[in-house]
């Protein structure tokens, strides 16, 4: 995962380890370099640092002469892959009695070398459950910033496991030369999206630098596509509306600055539903003086963050230099615990460098589990009790998978996880 990190340094981490099934040895060495600013390190604490700015509103340039459409009326036109094929994708190594399900994309975009996902969330609306996958362009596309996929994972529904990827757009007008027409207003939103969540209606797309930018899920807008669109983004003078071929956008409505808490890498709710967790990503090559954080910020139930109670909560890792737990690419918290996706270990079980791992508030080190191959963020679907992961890397990507595929989204049972 490429993320742009400022002050790191290369160091050279060896750890040996064993695994035994699922569970992964854990190293019992403690740290005595306490963070000053935390009133208990390892321990779920009110940040001394970190706030939240005021909700800014960006929804006016929403025009209401548009028809808004909800995720039940979009019209989905890719077919995934169900069945277990999931579990042929380059280093996938859960355990087979862990596994519950997965999915496999098209092979145009598991393939495709210009979109990476990244973040995963989910929701139910009439009887029906969906998947939400946040992806960043790259490269030929870069111009582009990001999108969503939304996708049916229903097994009796019609259009069980048929998808459709959204645009992304913002206000806020890119500068410099474009390698594309851009319309007033409606322009790509380019950030990482490396996390995303859901929360009454509202999706929260982590925005690495900023914070946390805002999305209403009922404002679907359906725009002008097909030949002749793909260079054009925006709402012209005639008020058409343009997003590079995609049929539909999803405009931001605002976002949260929150100070002292970047990067922002990933955001999930809490299994209590009052709080969004948000990670820290420092590679696990980063000096050993950068501690990565996680920080919960409570929520009410209208989707507003509050500035107050904030959380902080510096989880313990063996694997990497000065047992901080670096490569954090996911995060989801229970009670007092928290479950963190990680990559960039020193040392590969079952053909991955990640591990799924579980970090306990006050404990020296965590719990870690087989997890695959350029795994990202994580998504409990409490009702079912499936904890939800994706990998993000096409053939000839990442540091080991080659010409194969690697890309896929996959669920196992949480309980065997706690």
């Amino acid at each position: 995962m490429q993320k742009n990190m400022i002050g790191m340094l290369l160091v050279s981490c060896l750890f040996t380890f064993s695994c035994e099934k699922n569970t992964l040895t854990a190293d019992q060495t403690i740290t005595t370099n306490q963070n000053k600013n935390i009133l208990t390190v390892g321990t779920a604490a009110v940040s001394a640092a970190a706030s939240v700015n005021t909700y800014s509103n960006t929804s006016a340039y929403i025009s209401s002469g548009f028809s808004f459409l909800n995720p039940t009326q979009i019209d989905k036109n890719r077919q995934a892959i169900g069945g277990n094929a999931y579990t042929e994708v380059y280093g996938f190594n859960v355990p087979e009695e862990n596994r519950i399900r997965g999915i496999r994309w098209n092979e145009d975009d598991e393939t495709t070398s210009i979109w990476r996902p990244q973040g995963i969330a989910g929701f139910s609306r009439n009887g029906v459950r969906y998947l939400l996958v946040s992806w960043y362009a790259k490269d030929a596309a870069e111009s582009k910033g990001s999108r969503i996929s939304l996708i049916d994972i229903s097994p009796s529904s019609g259009t069980y496991l048929t998808y459709r990827h959204i645009l992304l757009v913002q206000p806020t007008l890119p500068t410099g030369t474009l390698d594309y027409t851009q319309y007033g207003s409606y322009a790509p939103l380019n950030v990482h999206a490396g996390g995303i969540a859901y929360f009454n209606g509202k999706i929260y797309l982590s925005s690495t630098s900023l914070g946390l930018r805002v999305f209403d899920l009922d404002k679907i807008i359906e725009v002008s596509s097909g030949t002749g669109t793909e260079n054009k983004c925006g709402k012209d003078a005639g008020g058409n509306l343009y997003a590079f071929s995609y049929r539909y956008i999803l405009p931001q409505i605002g976002y949260y600055k929150i100070n002292d808490a970047s990067p922002f890498s990933t955001v999930q709710v809490n299994y209590e539903n009052n709080q969004l967790w948000t990670g820290q990503y420092y590679a696990g090559s980063a000096d050993a003086s950068i501690v990565p954080k996680i920080f919960g910020f409570p929520i009410d139930s209208s989707g507003e963050l509050q500035n107050s109670g904030i959380q902080t909560v510096i989880p313990k890792n063996s694997l990497f230099a000065s047992d901080h737990a670096h490569g954090i690419q996911g995060v989801f918290r229970k009670g007092n615990r928290t479950w963190l996706s990680c990559t960039g270990l020193p040392s590969e079980s079952y053909g991955s460098t990640a591990r799924l791992a579980r970090y306990t508030d006050g404990d020296t080190n965590t719990v870690r589990y087989r997890w695959p191959y350029g795994a990202e963020s994580l998504y409990l679907e409490t009702q079912y009790g499936y904890l939800w992961s994706l990998t993000e890397f096409e053939p000839n990507a990442g540091a080991n998978n080659g010409s194969q595929v690697n890309r896929c989204i996959f669920a196992v049972d949480f309980s065997k996880y706690e």
